[in-house]
């Protein structure tokens, strides 16, 4: 059976933090494959800054296709096509019917298991997939008993996808990203960092 684990997220846009837990999640041999999904839309956020999911996915690729793990890595557009916004649970039962001779499972930061309660569906998510959690600054490991799959010695994700948004914008930024990612970013002239 194939093995994949969903790394779920806006990816706005996407940065090294992100890059070191899957090629970190691939070393240890937990999958076959780390498929990014990125969300169109999430649920619980809504703060106005997400740029056009065309432009999150483009950049996904660029850094997958660059990761030493290229051909294990796939950037996910399937939530393109569903209904928003997009619920976990939802896109799931997609993949899962798509990919009959593949085996999901979920890649979350250490935000996620104390908001778990607000997803659609949550307790069939924890019944039915596994679910691995990396460490994210500020947000302490779930207990080992609660339902999720703790990944002691993953990279610390230090920044958040925020803090990468506000350094490009101010100049910065350039050790947060891939190279190809921020010459993307600096092409397309997002986040106001202009076309130099």
């Amino acid at each position: 059976m194939h093995s994949v684990i969903l790394y779920f997220g806006s990816f706005n846009p996407v940065h090294k933090g992100h890059m070191a837990v899957a090629e970190w999640i691939l070393e240890q041999g937990l999958c076959n494959e780390v498929w990014f999904v990125v969300s169109p839309q999430n649920p619980l956020k809504r703060d106005g800054s997400l740029i056009g999911e065309e432009e999150r996915l483009a950049m996904v690729r660029l850094a997958a296709a660059a990761s030493r793990y290229s051909r294990r890595m796939r950037a996910c557009d399937v939530e393109f096509s569903l209904p928003r916004p997009s619920y976990t649970v939802d896109t799931l039962s997609v993949l899962t019917e798509r990919y009959p001779d593949t085996t999901f499972s979920l890649l979350v930061g250490s935000d996620i298991p104390g908001q778990i309660t607000q997803w659609k569906e949550w307790r069939k998510l924890l019944d039915n997939y596994k679910i691995y959690v990396y460490p994210r600054r500020g947000y302490p490991a779930p207990a080992a008993d609660c339902g999720f799959t703790v990944l002691e010695g993953a990279p610390f994700e230090d920044y958040s996808s925020t803090e990468v948004r506000t350094a490009l914008t101010e100049g910065g930024g350039d050790d947060m990203v891939p190279d190809v990612v921020k010459e993307y970013i600096k092409t397309q002239g997002l986040w106001n960092t202009g076309k130099r």
